[in-house]
């Protein structure tokens, strides 16, 4: 699953020992964070006013019955009753978190100036793993006991539950990563970048099809690869991300995070959601008027994210009911 604060990364040559994208996001990053939202309520019965500060939530996933959210400023916000009800985490950081997710009993999440944290209490508390190089880290998945960090510059790696992290596969240069298939990670990047790596012990270029539109996230599901973009894009694996093929998308509006649950691929971006079937079939827009950073599934429900911390779930990816704040 990926970053959903929209992250324009450039990437633009091949030339290390995996793959060489090269582009300055953070600029970029930097020039598109919108200032936290802060609300005044009034309480008409003793005249009294409360004003509450919301912050962008950029990633969300799903572990141990447990719903997990982060974002600006260090926010990480929990749920343990399929989104009913949110609590709020200790991050320990103000850094942005970008994205996080879950394996070995411990969330992990990533973000600015390469902050890398874990919780093994379903994101109540967290602990800063060992990491010092300070290049945004922008995504982060799970697989064969191994967490793999995404950046314009490198990958990260622990082995540890996040506690220690070592670079890896330097030269790769990707925006979201997941994790599937015949136990593979497959990042996305720009102008098409496809990422695929062996936990993180060799990576290699897959053909994603596509040399004119940013991927912004990658997820799995039903032996298949999904990596949404730019315009509307829509590209589907079936051989473990060595290639991709196009989709039909029913929008133009920029894609940034998709997931896989009950049989369908949900894809959330500006001002828009995204449903397609379990093979990567038609799709259909079924909603044009929210924007989400990120999307996740589980427990039979689509938990989504965004700016301002809006918080809504799905059971089909159809109607969406707002849960917080």
């Amino acid at each position: 699953m990926k970053i959903r604060l929209i992250t324009l990364i450039i990437f633009s040559s091949i030339f290390s020992s995996c793959s060489d994208f090269s582009g300055n996001e953070d600029a970029v990053e930097s020039s598109l964070k919108p200032t936290p939202v802060t609300t005044t309520t009034n309480n008409d019965d003793d005249d009294d006013t409360a004003t509450r500060t919301y912050y962008d939530l950029n990633g969300v996933t799903y572990g141990n019955n447990t719903f997990v959210a982060v974002g600006q400023s260090g926010t990480v916000r929990t749920s343990s009753d399929n989104g009913a009800t949110w609590d709020n985490g200790t991050s320990g950081t103000t850094k942005w978190l970008y994205e996080v997710a879950y394996g070995n009993s411990t969330f992990v999440a990533v973000g600015q100036s390469g902050t890398h944290i874990h919780s093994g209490d379903d994101g109540i508390s967290w602990s800063v793993g060992t990491w010092t190089p300070t290049v945004n880290i922008t995504g982060v998945a799970f697989g064969n006991n191994t967490f793999l960090g995404v950046s314009s510059t490198y990958l990260t790696k622990s082995t540890d539950n996040g506690t220690n992290w070592n670079l890896v596969c330097s030269g790769l240069r990707i925006n979201d990563i997941a994790f599937g298939g015949n136990s593979k990670f497959v990042g996305s990047g720009a102008s098409g970048a496809i990422g695929i790596t062996d936990n993180g012990t060799s990576c290699s270029l897959g053909s994603s099809g596509t040399s004119t539109h940013y991927l912004y996230g990658t997820t799995s599901g039903n032996n298949r690869f999904l990596s949404v973009g730019s315009s509307g894009k829509l590209i589907i694996s079936t051989d473990d991300g060595s290639n991709f093929s196009n989709l039909t998308s029913p929008v133009t509006k920029t894609l940034l995070s998709a997931v896989y649950g009950n049989s369908i691929f949900v894809a959330v971006g500006s001002q828009t959601v995204v449903v397609t079937n379990n093979v990567g079939g038609s799709a259909t827009e079924t909603e044009n008027t929210l924007s989400f950073n990120d999307v996740a599934f589980g427990n039979g429900i689509f938990v989504a994210v965004g700016n301002d911390e809006i918080i809504y779930t799905s059971t089909d990816g159809d109607t969406w009911t707002k849960v917080y704040p």
